[in-house]
Order: C-alpha cells, then structure tokens, then sequence
C-alpha cells in the first residue's frame, strides 16, 4: 500500500456508483460519480477533449482493478478469510 495518497473510503451498503451527464456543452463532460455516507467523489475527464483518449487508459485501468478487488473479496468470503472479526466497522 502507498501511503499518503489522502483519505480512503470505506465501501457501506449505502454506497452508489453512477455515470452522470453534466450537461450538453463540450465544457460539460460526463463523470463518474461515488456516493455515499463517506461523501462524494466525482471523475471527470479534463477540460482540454484532446487527450480524453489518454485518459480512457486510465477509466479502464480503473475497472479492470474494481473487477480484480470483486474478485479478491469473492474468493475470500467464500473460503472463510473474512471470519477475523477483530477488525469490524
């Protein structure tokens, strides 16, 4: 783990994760939007539309590793390696 990288956010049941329009101008681009009891996160592509392509690297980076965490805490709920309740929210 990195450290100093800022908070982190803590995953409840209340928690959702949208794609939101911010509006129809070139200056309103789509975001990706966490809410949440920890607050609200939004992603958003830069201002300047010539290097969104860079940054669909990034956004796929992104659910490639959501997907890899999904399939961590899968795997270990299911094999009982989340049984250490000394550790609870």
């Amino acid at each position: 783990m990195r450290e100093g990288l800022g908070p982190t956010w803590v995953i409840s049941p209340w928690d959702e994760v949208t794609v939101e329009e911010t509006g129809s101008s070139p200056w309103a681009p789509p975001a990706l939007v966490l809410s949440g009891v920890a607050g609200l996160l939004m992603i958003r592509p830069p201002d300047n539309r010539g290097t969104w392509l860079d940054r669909v690297v990034f956004l796929r980076r992104l659910r490639d590793c959501a997907d890899e965490l999904a399939v961590l805490l899968e795997s270990r709920a299911a094999n009982g390696a989340c049984d250490d309740n000394s550790r609870q929210e």
